[in-house]
């Protein structure tokens, strides 16, 4: 694919465009549009979920763009219903996403959620047949822990690229992220702007103003000043689609990287996480 716009993160033979647009709760046309007017602004990256229940649209907004399906970097994730207990119930997911999204691949293909009642012994060599089937490039997972984790690469023959994970400036992550590093796994931020709380806090205004940027930015250049982390923020503004964009050139020093990276708390989980969720590493 391309990498003409914007720097890439690489773990095992994936090359992941740093920034990507999430399309969490994104319906309709809208979803249609912001997708399609993205791509056509230089992103080369788009997140989408079956539970989101917009793949089509996102399909739809691809094509309306205009951009060749090899210049972009296309995510979906399968969710722990999907997948019940049997590998075969899990690829035919996997070949309804690519129905859904009218394509052939994706770049990369999640667990959504580790669930005890879907043994991962099952659906992770699963997840790599797929792989070698050509259906995705790329395998991964989502709000795993270190334990799914370690459970997961037991039984995968393929290198898991990216766990991706709620993570903003007021989260703690660092167990995990160190993890990560050390299994040369990306670490890919959902909800990088923390439901907007980024705006409200004076730390970041202040950096914000420093440097002639906005909030917004300065939270996404904190998550991506780490090599080891990419970002998938969700707009459904198009006004916002450019700013984001832009927060990749955005520079902070090492002290203002210290401030937010105090700002950290035990409590700053904000998306509501299903019942099974994994016990958090931080």
């Amino acid at each position: 694919m391309s990498t003409k716009n914007y720097n890439t993160r690489t773990a095992g033979q994936a090359k992941i465009p740093v920034l990507g647009l999430g399309t969490w709760r994104s319906k309709g046309q809208d979803c249609i549009d912001i997708v399609s007017q993205a791509l056509k602004m230089g992103y080369e990256h788009i997140d989408t979920a079956q539970a989101y229940s917009n793949e089509v649209e996102v399909g739809k907004g691809i094509k309306q763009s205009g951009v060749a399906r090899d210049k972009l970097f296309l995510t979906t994730k399968i969710f722990p219903d999907d997948m019940k207990f049997e590998p075969e119930k899990l690829k035919a997911a996997a070949k309804r996403s690519l129905e859904n999204l009218d394509t052939d691949y994706v770049d990369l293909l999640l667990l959504h959620w580790p669930d005890d009642r879907v043994p991962l012994s099952k659906t992770i060599p699963a997840l790599c047949e797929l792989q070698k089937q050509g259906l995705t490039r790329h395998i991964g997972v989502s709000n795993f822990n270190i334990a799914n984790i370690i459970e997961a690469k037991k039984y995968a023959d393929v290198p898991i690229v990216v766990n991706q994970v709620e993570f903003h400036p007021f989260i703690k992550q660092n167990t995990l992220q160190t993890f990560l590093h050390n299994h040369h796994i990306l670490l890919e931020a959902y909800s990088p702007l923390a439901h907007g709380d980024v705006f409200n806090n004076d730390v970041i205004k202040e950096i914000a103003d420093k440097h002639g940027v906005t909030p917004a930015q300065v939270s996404l250049a904190w998550i991506l000043s780490d090599k080891d982390r990419i970002a998938i923020p969700k707009t459904s503004n198009p006004n916002h689609l450019q700013g984001n964009l832009d927060a990749i050139k955005v520079q902070l020093s090492a002290d203002e990287l210290a401030k937010i990276d105090r700002l950290a708390r035990s409590d700053g989980r904000q998306i509501e996480h299903p019942d099974y969720k994994p016990e958090w590493d931080d």
